[in-house]
């Protein structure tokens, strides 16, 4: 069981202006007032959420908490929310919306996505926190524990400074201090979580590549269309890298964790994009080497915007989709900056008018390129719809027993 709170949420609690101050500025705006930077228009605009909108049953100002239950059965996690149901309404609590997911897996056992592609392979090792036999499958290294924890060194080799309440209010002494005399420090230890519910459009998805296949390489139409979603997506179904010249998929090798590979780069076998396209999903969200000037200084810059990104498949019937949750330090710098600066950037890589081939709004066509002639991918419809979101604040265990003692 995890518990986050939202701006208005610690505002409720109590929290006095002065403190609800020291947070930044996009937490304090929530994900709905950064539709623009976000991208989040037309169907996925935040007036159509079911949650986390400007206004409706679930509005972001109503938001106050997200509490994330788990269980290993159906069974376990129903008696669960029926206990934690309980006890919010007899603190007075309303539940404003409920979801229930749960890891979608293939015949491998593996975890994937209602595309079909295994989810969950490129996540950033920390440093300090990470096995050293471990330490090469994260291409680039492991990232300082200050992106995604605060109160910690981060990769601009700072320690930024964290949310403070004045220390009055800290009667039983549990936070830390400070920076300056009279505070106390309650970002320690904690983070900030991103979740989106993303609705995916299976039955558009396989439409498009069946009427799109002729562009694609295979023997058979299985072949070409699995070809075509590789390219789109940046990886091939099973989880496997996508190389020049390589057009049916390998198995994994990198004899990582459940063979995952996550141990490569693209600035020297694979800098046109004739692998992995420069537009492709993976290579927009993790550019790794691959930036110019330079791949030492690329990997510098993509280091400092990671993202720890969990995905959780839900499915109601006809609505399928997924929902994302992503742990960062600074919302701006990381999870925004993936959003408007790679992802929804028509211009990425030396591209034009080409964004995100999956999750960008508007994206209408994508190049691939080839030898002796690109190929062209045309008509790209919205697969992926937003249906809802928020910004939350993730306490470490000390902020967590403050906020529960806040009068």
């Amino acid at each position: 069981m995890n518990l986050a709170v939202t701006w208005s949420g610690l505002r409720a609690l109590g929290l006095p202006a002065e403190a609800l101050e020291t947070f930044p500025e996009e937490f304090r705006d929530g994900m709905s007032a950064r539709a623009d930077i976000l991208g989040d228009e037309d169907v996925s605009a935040p007036e159509a959420w079911e949650f986390g909108g400007p206004s409706g049953p679930a509005a972001q100002e109503d938001l106050h908490l997200l509490l994330m239950l788990y269980g290993t059965t159906d069974a376990e996690v129903t008696a669960l929310l029926e206990l934690q149901r309980a006890r919010l309404e007899a603190g007075g609590l309303r539940v404003l919306h409920a979801q229930r997911a749960a890891r979608r897996k293939n015949s491998e056992g593996h975890a994937i996505e209602h595309f079909g592609f295994r989810d969950g392979i490129s996540q950033p090792q920390l440093e300090g926190f990470t096995d050293p036999k471990h330490a090469a499958l994260d291409h680039g290294g492991p990232v300082k524990p200050g992106e995604f924890l605060l109160g910690y060194e981060n990769e601009y080799a700072e320690v930024p400074q964290t949310p403070e309440v004045p220390a009055a209010l800290d009667a039983s002494g549990v936070l830390p201090p400070g920076r300056e005399a009279g505070w106390k420090e309650l970002g320690k230890n904690g983070s900030f979580l991103v979740m989106r519910k993303l609705r995916q459009d299976v039955e558009a998805f396989e439409q498009f590549l069946e009427a799109h296949k002729s562009v694609a390489v295979g023997e058979t139409d299985e072949q070409k269309k699995q070809w075509l979603a590789a390219k789109l997506m940046g990886r091939w179904p099973n989880g496997a890298p996508l190389k020049p010249g390589e057009d049916t998929p390998p198995a994994p090798t990198s004899g990582g964790k459940d063979g995952a590979d996550n141990s490569f780069g693209f600035a020297e076998k694979d800098p046109q994009g004739y692998g992995c396209p420069v537009a492709s999903h993976v290579r927009r969200a993790n550019p790794r080497d691959a930036l110019p000037p330079n791949a030492e200084l690329s990997r510098q810059v993509s280091r400092r915007h990671r993202i720890l990104r969990r995905g959780i498949t839900y499915s109601d019937g006809a609505d399928q989709g997924m929902i994302f949750i992503a742990l960062n330090a600074n919302i701006a710098r990381q999870f925004e900056f993936l959003q408007q600066t790679w992802l929804n950037n028509g211009k990425f890589g030396g591209r034009y008018a080409e964004r995100d081939p999956l999750v960008a709004q508007g994206t209408r066509a994508m190049t691939v390129p080839r030898q002796p002639l690109r190929r062209c991918v045309e008509g790209l419809e919205r697969f992926i719809t937003v249906r809802g979101g928020a910004y939350f604040f993730l306490p470490g265990l000390k902020a967590l027993k403050f906020l529960a003692n806040l009068r």
